[in-house]
């Protein structure tokens, strides 16, 4: 496969995003990382017999289990905005694409037209 492609990646944008791609990567680790930790703690899956205990403790996981969620749902917005981001970039990159062909096949009917002209002349 040829090295060619790796002209058309919009590296200026891949540069701009790199510290949002980080910081989703790091958050990405930590919740990893948060949920592997819970996982090896024990769950609380036996009542003590309190209720206020029984609930207090439910309320915590509940608290828990929606930062997490908004954690989550925050990673995948950045992703998202990244995302499009770049998929802006790859429609200008179209764009110019099929622009600059446009003035390779007017430049080459113009030298045409030129050569043409000067062999009649």
């Amino acid at each position: 496969m040829s090295l060619l492609w790796l002209k058309a990646v919009p590296w200026s944008t891949i540069v701009s995003n790199a510290p949002l791609i980080v910081d989703g990567a790091k958050a990405l680790a930590n919740l990893a990382r948060n949920k592997a930790g819970a996982a090896a703690q024990p769950a609380p899956s036996t009542l003590s017999g309190d209720p206020q205990t029984d609930l207090t403790a439910l309320s915590a996981r509940v608290q828990q289990l929606e930062r997490e969620q908004r954690q989550a749902a925050d990673l995948l917005r950045s992703m998202a905005e990244s995302n499009a981001q770049l998929a802006q970039a790859v429609d200008a990159l179209r764009r110019r694409a099929v622009r600059n062909m446009w003035l390779v096949w007017i430049a080459l009917a113009g030298l045409a037209l030129l050569g043409t002209w000067s062999l009649l002349r």
